[in-house]
């Protein structure tokens, strides 16, 4: 990711490259950023050695969590490091669990299409949905993670992966999909949740920008038309002609909304907040607000966790990635 933070939330201009740029998205500007880990309290943890987990599929869960915490890149520097088995190095946490799937197997009924009527050549005349006798297949699992802290054995983050699938098979003609496959997709979302919970995410998104015009005068709204369509070829520029027109003293939800995403584009957070704040005021746009302004205070959410992750640390240890404020 090119815009990231400041350890500090010092100002910086890092992220002006990622306003230099333009995209060929219709209507909408590129916003990228840091989103936090879902779960709270493990911003500290550094390392993490991977333990026994038990249960009939716990093994195939540890691999899995262990590929995915170690592939994690924050602006192109590994955001854990991964202990597994013996290691002479005390990490800071531990991750263990236990996870098992189930395969239970039931008679049912189902409806089907089948022929109820044939000619004197056995070719299907008419059809009907009918009930008929079927085989129902469940797959069950369940998993418990648990990360305690290395140097006190308490339990930082805790939480059960479950998931379920359901088959029905009626006749010879229909079948089960495979349960290995099943369960192995079952053990993949777990740790991929797992790996959220734990860790940022570095996400890319084009926001649509709004484009109503109605209360603008007609100059205003010609000129304000000319932007939104510019941001499919020069969001930049789009962005200066917003600023321009609300220097002319138009006040409207669409242009304060947009100068927000222009704001959030450059990293400059607490600027995005106040003209997502106008544009409430302005207008009923509420649903692009509260996820706009849910957005900032996710990303200024994963500043505070950078900074508690890398407080005391020499420059060199720290990622060196920028938000402006």
């Amino acid at each position: 990711m090119k815009q990231i933070l400041s350890i500090g939330k010092a100002a910086s201009v890092g992220l002006a490259a990622l306003c230099l740029t333009s995209t060929a998205q219709a209507e909408t500007l590129r916003i990228e950023g840091l989103y936090p880990a879902r779960a709270p309290n493990i911003a500290p943890i550094k390392s993490i050695a991977i333990d026994r987990f038990g249960g009939s599929d716990g093994t195939a869960l540890a691999f899995e969590i262990e590929d995915k915490l170690s592939d994690i890149e924050i602006d192109g520097a590994p955001y854990f490091k991964v202990i597994a088995g013996r290691s002479a190095m005390e990490p800071e946490g531990t991750l263990s669990g236990t996870a098992t799937a189930g395969i239970e197997e039931f008679p049912t009924t189902a409806y089907r299409d089948r022929c109820v009527e044939r000619d004197e050549k056995g070719k299907c005349e008419k059809r009907k949905s009918i009930e008929v006798s079927c085989l129902k297949r469940v797959i069950d699992f369940q998993a418990q993670i648990r990360l305690s802290r290395f140097s006190d054995g308490q339990t930082i983050y805790s939480d059960r992966k479950s998931n379920a699938n359901e088959q029905t098979v009626c006749g010879r003609k229909e079948s089960f999909s495979s349960s290995e496959d099943v369960i192995r997709g079952m053990i993949k979302s777990a740790a991929h949740a797992v790996r959220r919970d734990l860790a940022p995410i570095e996400r890319r998104q084009n926001i649509r920008v709004l484009e109503g015009r109605k209360g603008m005068d007609k100059a205003t709204a010609k000129f304000f038309k000319a932007a939104v369509k510019m941001t499919k070829t020069d969001e930049p520029e789009a962005c200066r002609m917003w600023d321009e027109v609300a220097a002319n003293g138009a006040a409207h939800v669409s242009i304060a909304f947009n100068r927000g995403l222009c704001a959030e584009q450059a990293g400059a957070l607490e600027m995005a907040l106040t003209f997502y704040a106008e544009a409430g005021q302005l207008s009923g746009k509420k649903g692009e607000i509260r996820q706009a302004v849910r957005r900032v205070e996710d990303r200024q959410q994963a500043l505070d966790d950078m900074d508690v992750r890398y407080a005391g640390s020499e420059p060199a240890e720290a990622p060196a990635i920028a938000e402006a404020n």
